[in-house]
């Protein structure tokens, strides 16, 4: 007993001074950071280790190694993995010392972070939201709620605790799908360590029944992606058959294209692009839905801009779903949430003075009653007292291309012309937009459905009334359809107000657990991704060997541009003569006729092939 009692004494005395030692070493270290954070946590540990102790790592060390081991998304491609490799090569060392816990530190923040805030540079992006302000001079906007969730307080009552708990699975969204779109990042992160896939080179367009070296490049990327399910075919295959037409026609709507088989243009661009491209786009989207508020009404509207689709959901179901008309680029459609308050029947349409000054004061020039026979008609005012106002007694020049205030207004009249429609839903907000009904239905079967002034124009406005309607008793439907029929407006204010939240996701999983990828028709993501503070970049990667060729590259086209224009020039000082003159304006006015005629020749089979409307999990 003896014995054991002086080795323990021993013991004791061989790991004070070593533990002493670290304590100094942290507080001298701490002392020279510019860190809030690092000297926030170690100044309230009295600069003793947070990680590591005499045998090693300390549980919450243990807990938070094994969580990002764990976590699949964690990839080469994040800014804090070089940092986590080297405290794993410091732990297989057992190089237990002042740095390591610091450095573990710094690896937890980063990491927190990464969870919970993700990796979008907000202050940047809002310095761009801004300037989309000030060049459209229109209301742009995306508005977002920060997580309640801080990296300080959970390590601060993890230390408390002497474990984290959960609370890594407790800080992830639970809104918009966020785990299953986690676990599609999770699908492709390991599709690229496999190797990823072949992209496509051919710029052929196939169809049905087309044989090509490219099939089998196509086929095994659509197998990839789980596309391509139980056909016979083999994977090399050269033949396009009909089976690998329905995978085809599966991989075009997931990514927002028509129904159709046929491997276009559009089709092959998305098989062109490789797979760190999807990463890298679902990274962003999984960052975007933790600034959406967490917070879920049971009855909700979700409206995602870059799909043009609007849900209306009660709990995990889904009531109903339409196509949506959104914001034309330099009239984006804002993105922020809000409450829908009221029904307006046969709406009034008050005309935006920047759509009187951009788009009708060229044709109130010319004839200042244009706008009469569309029901839009001039008021000295806004409200129910406004008086109309003869638009020829004023003076349209003097407000062209200036930004002096027009004293009028402009108001259409209810009826089937209204560009509202029948029906419009109100949210108040500060961008005065709101969702509304269209008489113009025919855009809706457009693919890029960004059309409008930044309202939200619907497919369905009908069905829309019907669904809220049985959450709001005195919503009467009959009554309302009824009065469709004539001119007479009227307001019908919403017992139940119904939250709205206008997203912009350019990757999402539907209701039936399918992967979506959209076009970024505002530039978004390009301009998150520029200021990414995680690191990723949509598209090629710049370092100082890419950046060399792409200034040869350029030189080189540079030089061929100039010997080619060098080239011209000799040729026309050559040629000129007046009978060659003649003979190469006629050849131009040729050249301009055909183009007409094929022009006009496409518009027409593009006007004449609407597409059938097939849509996975629509």
């Amino acid at each position: 007993m003896g014995i054991l009692k002086s080795l323990t004494v021993a013991s004791l005395v061989c790991f004070v001074p070593l533990f002493a030692n670290i304590s100094d070493d942290i507080k001298s270290s701490i002392s020279k950071s510019k860190d809030p954070f690092l000297k926030a946590e170690y100044s309230s540990n009295l600069y003793e280790p947070i990680w590591i102790n005499s045998s090693g790592l300390t549980d919450l060390g243990k807990e938070l190694i094994e969580q990002i081991n764990k976590d699949k998304t964690v990839a080469s491609d994040l800014p804090f993995y070089k940092l986590y490799r080297s405290v794993k090569r410091d732990l297989a060392k057992k190089k237990y010392s002042a740095s390591l816990d610091i450095k573990i530190t710094k690896l937890y923040k980063a990491y927190m972070n990464y969870l919970i805030k993700g990796g979008i540079n907000w202050k940047a992006f809002d310095a761009h939201i801004a300037s989309l302000r000030k060049k459209y001079d229109y209301k742009v906007g995306w508005e977002r709620v920060a997580p309640s969730y801080s990296a300080k307080k959970i390590l601060d009552r993890a230390k408390l605790n002497g474990s984290f708990d959960d609370i890594f699975t407790r800080v992830e969204p639970k809104r918009f799908k966020y785990k299953k779109l986690k676990n599609y990042l999770i699908k492709y992160i390991n599709i690229s360590k496999n190797g990823g896939w072949k992209t496509l080179k051919s710029n052929a367009t196939l169809r049905v029944g087309s044989e090509s070296a490219s099939i089998p490049i196509i086929r095994k990327r659509l197998k990839l992606v789980g596309d391509l399910n139980g056909c016979s075919a083999s994977m090399d295959s050269t033949i396009y058959d009909s089976c690998m037409a329905k995978a085809v026609k599966r991989f075009r709507l997931r990514h927002g294209l028509k129904a159709s088989s046929v491997i276009d243009r559009a089709t092959r661009a998305e098989f062109k692009k490789p797979i760190s491209y999807y990463i890298k786009k679902m990274r962003l989207n999984l960052d975007r839905i933790k600034w959406i508020k967490r917070d879920e009404a049971r009855v909700r509207i979700e409206l995602n801009i870059p799909a043009f689709r609007l849900y209306l959901y009660d709990g995990k179901d889904l009531v109903t779903t339409m196509r949506v008309i959104t914001g034309k680029p330099d009239h984006p459609t804002p993105v922020f949430s809000d409450i829908m308050t009221t029904i307006v029947v046969n709406p009034y349409w008050r005309i935006p003075e920047s759509i009187v000054k951009n788009e009708m004061i060229k044709h109130l020039i010319k004839n200042p009653h244009y706008y009469d026979r569309q029901h839009k008609y001039l008021y000295d005012g806004w409200g129910p007292s406004a008086n109309r106002v003869d638009p020829a007694s004023v003076n349209w020049r003097k407000y062209k291309d200036n930004k002096k205030h027009i004293p009028y207004h402009f108001m259409q009249s209810p009826g089937s012309r209204n560009a509202l429609g029948k029906i419009k839903f109100l949210f108040p907000n500060k961008y005065s937009v709101y969702i509304h009904d269209t008489p113009g239905k025919r855009r809706f079967f457009s693919d890029v459905r960004a059309f409008s002034h930044g309202c939200m124009r619907i497919q369905k406005p009908r069905e829309l009334l019907e669904a809220l309607a049985l959450y709001n008793s005195n919503v009467k439907v009959d009554a309302i359809m009824k009065r469709l029929g004539g001119d007479k407006n009227k307001q019908i204010p919403l017992r139940r107000r119904i939250p709205v939240d206008i997203t912009y996701l350019t990757s999402f999983v539907d209701d039936y657990g399918n992967l979506h990828f959209r076009r970024d028709i505002y530039g978004y993501d390009r301009a998150q991704l520029k200021s990414y503070n995680s690191g990723y970049n949509i598209g090629k990667i710049n370092s100082k060997k890419s950046s060399k060729n792409s200034a040869k590259k350029s030189k080189t086209k540079n030089l061929k541009k100039d010997t080619k224009k060098a080239k011209s020039s000799k040729k026309d000082k050559e040629v000129n003569s007046k009978p060659q003159k003649k003979r190469n304006i006629i050849k131009k006015a040729k050249k301009a006729e055909v183009k007409k005629v094929l022009v006009n020749k496409s518009k027409a089979a593009k006007k004449k092939s609407d597409y059938e409307v097939i849509e996975i999990g629509y």
